[in-house]
């Protein structure tokens, strides 16, 4: 299949790219890495798309104009989510670009204006725009959130899950766990919560060592490699992020279920489907869980293995290729 992943605009380290023998590169050529990904053999999250197809692309809309590339396509995922009330950028231009293509209208983001305003002008944008797409794709298995959408929406909604590259990141960073706390402190502050706060009195409560990312001020939240970063949670045997916003997926969860290590915290979807014990923010219940998994070997790798298996079942490159297969009109 000749696929692609088309976003109005995204943030400045992004640029079009395209997939060669499983590796991506910029439109000319040059192999394409960026903050989040590990050269150009690993991507994560949304980026994964188009490595699902030797014949995938990601196109960077703003950046083309109405130049955009000539290709041959199967199926697009459009975005248009942050340009929804400019008038350059439409499904008709698409459409008459790719007339060959399937064109799913991609919900990347659940909020393009104010959460839960539904009069706000890009909501009722957004309602145009996937009714002048074939389908609709979201990254959510669940329809909070997207019952007012649907309402005024007259295309099937299919859930497709964002892609773990779950071969790399077991061969890579799957291994042997020290018995410590990695406490996932991302970069917005109010879905940081009282994660750092829990995971300091659970790591002095059972005398195990609590790990984070060092962030001086000033300093860029990005500062540390893909690479490092990733080493040094997965090195830990439990990943504790007590997100309280229920309207992300989680992509972080998913790859701590790919390395082996537990999640423990937060609602975010992708927590619910992996960790279902733990996808909570009552640290009463969190605080049980650990002491369950500290002290039976076999509860914990029981854990970790179902959630594995969940993970290989939902998002793993091979399971999303059959979610696309199976989108219904």
């Amino acid at each position: 299949m000749n696929f692609a992943m088309i976003c109005d605009t995204v943030g400045s380290h992004m640029k079009s790219y395209y997939i060669k023998d499983n590796k991506g590169y910029d439109f000319d050529g040059n192999p394409f890495g960026f903050n989040y990904s590990i050269g150009n053999d690993f991507y994560v999250s949304m980026w994964n798309y188009p490595k699902l197809y030797e014949k995938g692309y990601f196109i960077k809309w703003q950046d083309w104009g109405d130049a955009l590339p000539d290709l041959d396509l199967d199926l697009i995922f459009l975005s248009i989510e942050k340009l929804l009330l400019n008038p350059n950028y439409t499904v008709d231009k698409i459409r008459k670009k790719y007339p060959n293509a399937k064109i799913a209208g991609w919900i990347k983001e659940l909020w393009v204006g104010e959460p839960y305003n539904y009069t706000h002008p890009k909501h009722k944008a957004r309602i145009k725009f996937l009714n002048e797409c074939d389908v609709v794709v979201t990254n959510r298995n669940t329809e909070d959130g997207f019952r007012e959408i649907a309402r005024g929406v007259n295309k099937s909604f299919n859930f497709v899950s964002i892609p773990v590259d779950t071969d790399y990141l077991y061969d890579n960073f799957y291994g042997d766990k020290e018995l410590s706390i990695w406490a996932y402190l991302p970069n917005p502050m109010d879905r940081r919560s009282n994660t750092y706060e829990f995971s300091k009195y659970i790591g002095e409560k059972h005398n195990i060592p609590v790990r984070f990312k060092p962030l001086q001020p000033n300093q860029k939240f990005d500062y540390m490699s893909q690479k490092e970063f990733t080493a040094n949670w997965s090195s830990c045997a439990f990943h504790f992020n007590l997100d309280p916003i229920d309207y992300f997926p989680g992509n972080q969860c998913a790859l701590v279920a790919a390395t082996g290590t537990i999640n423990i915290g937060g609602v975010n979807d992708y927590h619910h489907i992996l960790f279902p014990e733990t996808a909570t923010c009552d640290t009463a219940i969190l605080e049980t869980r650990v002491e369950e998994y500290i002290n039976d070997s076999d509860k914990y790798i029981d854990t970790m293995s179902k959630a594995m298996n969940k993970l290989e079942e939902v998002f793993s490159f091979d399971a999303v290729r059959k979610q696309i297969e199976n989108i219904k009109e």
